[in-house]
């Protein structure tokens, strides 16, 4: 593999990631309330948040094999872009980290211990870092582009687009409509992931590393990627199915 087929295949894992984590982020960003038909918000009951994340959760894990996996591309193939974000988006890196594992503590801890306070304290949790985890996502990708601005407004993007994903997926999730808004939502969440690669392409594919080492990292690829393919082909059987009641006792 070449370094444009590398820069490819970071492409798609993001992709990958994003679709599926931006169902479980926008999920997050909308637990405590949602709008009703006549356009009122109204807050969800703690039943009604139950199958929320229910309807998002086998999204939860696969998803972030995406994320590891380009994570490791980017860290052994292209090095110089991972130290370049992470020295003009530091903060922003931060943030994102902080904002993920604060989101996922949320969704594991709200129901193992009884008790209201509890599970509203971690739901509260599980919404600020929903939208904290779209911003700074958003946010870093701006980053990449070289400007401020960029980045303040593709963090705003994100939230906005998350949260229109997470609603379409559980709709689709409960029956309440079909696949085209979730492949709708899904084409926005990665519209901005690829308008970054297209616009860092020349830089990230000058600084790659050595034909040997991309080659080396090839064997590793050939091994990773078909489970990933697997674990991602489980997570959108697991969501095509009708959501039951014992897919909400965890959650």
């Amino acid at each position: 593999m070449n370094a444009a087929a590398w820069a490819v295949l970071l492409t798609v894992l993001l992709v990958g990631w994003v679709v599926l984590d931006g169902a479980v982020q926008g999920a997050g960003a909308t637990l405590l309330q949602e709008r009703d038909p006549d356009g009122k918000d109204r807050r969800r009951e703690p039943a009604e948040r139950r199958v929320v994340l229910a309807a998002v959760g086998p999204l939860l894990l696969p998803g972030e094999v995406w994320l590891v996996a380009a994570l490791g591309v980017l860290v052994g193939v292209f090095p110089h872009a991972e130290a370049d974000l992470l020295t003009a988006g530091y903060p922003v890196a931060v943030t994102l980290i902080g904002s993920w594992a604060l989101r996922d503590a949320g969704i594991w801890l709200r129901s193992r211990r009884p008790g209201r306070v509890w599970r509203d304290v971690w739901d509260v949790v599980l919404v600020v870092a929903s939208i904290m985890l779209a911003g700074s996502w958003g946010a870093l990708l701006g980053v990449a582009w070289g400007s401020g601005l960029v980045a303040l407004a593709l963090g705003i993007v994100a939230v906005v687009v998350t949260r229109l994903h997470g609603h379409a997926v559980v709709a689709w999730r409960l029956r309440r409509t079909g696949a085209l808004p979730v492949a709708v939502t899904s084409v926005m969440v990665a519209s901005p992931v690829v308008g970054t690669a297209i616009a860092a392409w020349p830089r990230l594919v000058d600084g790659a590393v050595s034909g040997a080492t991309m080659a080396a990292l090839g064997i590793v690829a050939i091994v990773v990627l078909p489970l990933v393919l697997v674990l991602q082909a489980v997570a959108w059987w697991l969501v095509s199915r009708p959501l039951g009641r014992r897919d909400t006792l965890f959650f």
